[in-house]
């Protein structure tokens, strides 16, 4: 149930993050296009800076909705203790000083942050800097990341 909470949870932000760019892509369009954006002179420069943004924007949409379908077109999938960590895995990490983080593998949507039985989980993907440390390893393994100013040894204890 908690893999496909996650699931939904990452897709309803993605849909709302979607439906932003989508409205910022279409004013920045239409700016773009307006009559008045037409250089008056060759040192006018705002109808070429609003069709950047515009192009930009554009980008932006295709990259949500890329993420959006890697989503909702793979079903949550279920780890154990004995598997590796891989996408969509959700990893508990335990510090030395018993302190935790949680990290969900996923195939896009990196930096989103969420609440998961009142306990912060940090989406990341396995092109992070994070998850190339995380990928193939196993519940025992420790890995050391960037925490601070340095370097701080994690032992990963869960992989759901």
């Amino acid at each position: 149930m908690r893999k496909e909470k996650i699931h939904q949870l990452i897709i309803a932000k993605l849909q709302d993050d979607l439906a932003v760019a989508q409205q910022a892509a279409n004013t920045a369009h239409a700016t773009a296009t307006h009559e008045e954006s037409v250089a008056e002179n060759k040192y006018d420069t705002f109808g070429l800076e609003a069709s950047y943004l515009a192009e930009g924007q554009s980008r932006r949409v295709r990259e949500f909705e890329a993420a959006l379908a890697s989503y909702q077109n793979t079903p949550p999938k279920h780890f154990t203790d004995q598997d590796e960590v891989a996408v969509f895995a959700l990893v508990t990490l335990e510090a030395e000083d018993g302190s935790e983080r949680r990290l969900f593998v996923g195939p896009e949507a990196a930096g989103f942050k969420f609440l998961l039985d009142e306990q912060e989980v940090l989406v990341i993907t396995r092109r992070s800097p994070i998850g190339m440390k995380l990928m193939g390893k196993m519940v025992g393994d420790v890995v050391a990341l960037v925490a601070g100013n340095g370097e701080k040894e994690f032992e990963i204890v869960e992989i759901e």
